[in-house]
């Protein structure tokens, strides 16, 4: 694939499979049911900033969008979407290796799935389906998802911080964010 999927050290990846006959209702309630118990298996997998599962019946036009005609599958697709840190190889490796059950109960409802599904087998398969994603930006393509969480907890420790110590006078603040803090950059 060409580096249209690539944005700084960010990787969009895109697969599209067949869902095999008869198969799209108990995929659809499987994927419901993750949802439902607020499950989020992306997070188990490294590097993953955002993961999403799909099943697409149809393009049809609809009054409001811009779609010009309507477009009919002959059966429903799974469209599986990630942004992910660096190497794509890497990240598909550690998906197997994280979600072994979610990823047998998706993808092994897709046409052409691996039986038994092994963590290389699932490499393969999602290779030989991904699509280009034609052109990806990631807004903080140099940021990882380690980097992200540390900016994420440091600006929620900043912002309970403030509001703990609403009205100090400066003096008192400034002694009160040493001692939060420290006086280094890091903390």
């Amino acid at each position: 694939m060409s580096d249209h999927n690539v944005s700084g050290q960010a990787y969009g990846f895109l697969a599209i499979t067949v869902i095999r006959p008869g198969e799209e209702a108990p995929l659809r309630a499987y994927l419901d049911g993750l949802h439902a118990r607020g499950e989020r298996p992306f997070e188990r997998v490294p590097g993953t900033h955002m993961a999403r599962w799909l099943i697409l019946t149809d393009f049809v036009d609809r009054p409001g969008y811009r779609q010009l005609n309507s477009d009919h599958l002959a059966g429903p697709l799974l469209v599986f979407s990630a942004n992910l840190d660096g190497d794509l190889d890497r990240y598909l490796d550690g998906l197997g290796r994280a979600l072994p059950n979610e990823a047998a109960q998706v993808w092994g409802r897709c046409a052409g799935c691996p039986d038994p599904l092994t963590v290389a087998g699932l490499t393969g398969y999602l290779k030989n389906n991904q699509v280009d994603c034609g052109f990806f930006y990631a807004a903080y393509g140099g940021a990882t998802v380690e980097h992200v969480r540390a900016a994420l907890s440091r600006r929620e420790r900043l912002s309970a911080f403030a509001t703990a110590h609403q009205g100090l006078d400066p003096t008192a603040l400034h002694h009160a964010f040493i001692a939060e803090f420290g006086g280094g950059s890091d903390g």
